[in-house]
């Protein structure tokens, strides 16, 4: 619960900073002029004069006028004394257009002793329910939000290919805060999670996944130590094993191949004596003689080669080393960006669950799963209507590491 409060008052305190202003006003009547007047208490002591006006009826009912706060209009009971049914009525100071109408009958019947307008039951709007398993719920009163433009904000759909329940946000991007993007589809297709994307698309029958920087230039991704990436439920991890047990057999090998060319050399140096003693003892054997040293010098340039090739091997042994060392290192990196890609969906489908109502406070909890990664999201939203009539929607989410905060304004 203190994790909750801790993400409300930041929230509230964004609502506090747009909620229209506040002000004070009085109406009093000028004995020079004979006319009434609305002024404005200033927070410095000081009063401004907004308008002067004049009853129909020349009077007044305090106790029965009052100020509405959904509109911000004042609304003050003409006392009616000779005048027409017609022309009785409210006579109502408009503060975002510094304007008197009188005559108004929004409410306005005689016999009442008090009038209470823009009375809403909040039950309308969201309530406390009990679900089919007897879970506590919350439950709001549409299944569609609506922006004042006309356009669906969040709304409840039907999957097209298997006829499955749906939420469907009215747009393609998710942006946080500070402005940056956390989710968005591209014209392409394409799904970029953050603003410097993780990115995964169908492409020919293949989900592509990678990542791009913020010139848009792929880049590598790590997948960090402590997690495990499986592939068909198989640990890369341990495939890796047999790839390790492969390279110790090779410098195996390579350490004897190493052992034969020590051989090899000694040998050499074996039938170079041989061959001066065969040249010595053979004098009368010319031509077997010339025999033995074109084979003599043929079995140098073997040796040359044989060396050649050890170090050829040793070479390979070690880039094979490193090699090795490159697969488990992407096999971790893999597996990280699984599990916080899966946890990041997550957060963004509990976030998604939340709505928000149209008018005064709403708070929502949603719950989203991906890949076997578990998210709870949490909203406030907050919807009102400014002095001049327009709307506004205040709305934010948060999921683990995942914030989001919107507003919107219709004029």
């Amino acid at each position: 619960m203190r994790h909750l409060l801790a993400f409300l008052f930041p929230v509230l305190i964004s609502v506090s900073n747009f909620a229209a202003e506040t002000a004070t006003y009085g109406v009093k009547y000028n004995s020079t002029d004979l006319k009434n007047e609305v002024w404005r208490a200033n927070d410095d002591g000081s009063e401004t004069l907004l308008k002067q006006f004049v009853f129909p009826s020349g009077g007044w009912i305090t106790a029965k006028s009052f100020a509405d706060d959904k509109t911000g209009k004042l609304f003050l009971w003409d006392s009616g004394g000779g005048l027409s049914d017609s022309e009785k009525g409210f006579v109502v100071y408009d503060p975002a257009t510094n304007s008197i109408t009188t005559g108004v009958k929004e409410g306005y019947q005689d016999g009442y002793q008090a009038t209470f307008q823009s009375v809403l039951k909040i039950d309308d709007l969201i309530m406390n329910d009990v679900d089919t398993s007897g879970d506590a719920t919350s439950v709001i009163g549409s299944d569609q939000l609506i922006g004042a433009s006309g356009s669906s904000i969040i709304a409840s759909g039907t999957d097209s290919t298997d006829g499955t329940a749906t939420t469907v946000i009215g747009s393609n991007d998710i942006v946080g805060a500070d402005g940056d993007t956390l989710i968005s589809k591209e014209s392409d297709g394409s799904i970029h999670i953050g603003e410097d994307s993780l990115v995964t698309i169908e492409e020919a029958g293949v989900q592509q996944l990678y990542a791009t920087d913020a010139n848009g230039d792929s880049i590598d991704i790590n997948i960090k130590e402590g997690t495990d990436l499986l592939l068909n439920g198989v640990s890369v991890s341990n495939s890796l094993g047999g790839i390790t047990t492969n390279a110790t057999n090779i410098s195996t090998n390579t350490a004897g191949i190493a052992t034969n060319s020590t051989s090899i050399s000694t040998n050499t140096a074996g039938i170079t004596t041989n061959a001066t003693n065969i040249s010595t003892n053979t004098a009368g054997i010319a031509t077997n003689s010339t025999s033995i040293s074109t084979n003599t010098a043929g079995i140098a340039t073997n040796s040359t080669n044989i060396s050649t090739n050890t170090a050829g091997i040793a070479t390979n042994s070690t880039s094979i080393s490193t090699n090795t060392a490159g697969i488990a290192t992407n096999a971790a990196v893999i597996e990280n960006l699984r599990s916080s890609y899966s946890s990041a969906i997550a957060s963004t489908v509990a976030m998604g669950q939340v709505e928000i109502a149209d008018e005064g406070f709403s708070i929502g909890i949603g719950h989203g799963t991906f890949n076997g990664e578990n998210a709870l999201g949490y909203g406030l939203g907050y919807g009102g209507q400014f002095k001049n009539g327009s709307r506004f929607k205040l709305r934010a989410s948060k999921s683990g590491d995942a914030n989001g905060v919107g507003i919107t304004i219709s004029f």
